[in-house]
């Protein structure tokens, strides 16, 4: 009738076992997200101070830049590590993590310019400067008292 072989094989084959790539590329998708939302806890801060009849209100919210910073580190490091892949010098694995350490440093380095950026910005404010250089997205609202009355 037909091929005895046919009724033996088994309908599901097992699926492969996945490489040490694509169990690292997985974790790094997973460990970019998780470092964008700490940025994103991280670059939202708040502050206010009065100075000279002067109240100013200093607000910070995520910054795009920061965002693709972070992004554009895993995607360079994967597709370095899938180019690299199988080398002996600076192989996929010593890629990824050379990609993981730059969206862990631009993740700490969002939270370390946190209080500099404070400091700075109250510091430029005070001393005459309404609209200082800061990295990211910094609003700072002046309101000037009012002596109508």
């Amino acid at each position: 009738m037909g091929d005895e072989r046919t009724l033996t094989e088994p309908v599901l084959r097992a699926r492969p076992e996945p490489s040490q790539l694509t169990k690292d590329a997985r974790w790094m998708v997973l460990i970019v997200l998780l470092a964008l939302v700490v940025q994103h806890f991280g670059a939202t801060w708040s502050t206010g101070f009065s100075h000279a009849g002067t109240q100013t209100t200093i607000t910070s919210s995520p910054w795009v830049g920061w965002t693709l910073t972070t992004i554009g580190f895993a995607v360079v490091g994967s597709v370095v590590a899938i180019a690299r892949r199988g080398a002996v010098r600076f192989d996929e694995h010593t890629v990824m993590g050379l990609a993981l350490a730059g969206v862990v440093g631009t993740t700490v380095l969002v939270w370390l310019l946190i209080p500099v950026e404070m400091t700075w910005v109250q510091w430029a404010v005070e001393h005459g400067d309404p609209h200082p250089f800061v990295f990211g997205n910094v609003h700072v609202v002046s309101r000037y008292a009012d002596y109508t009355g």
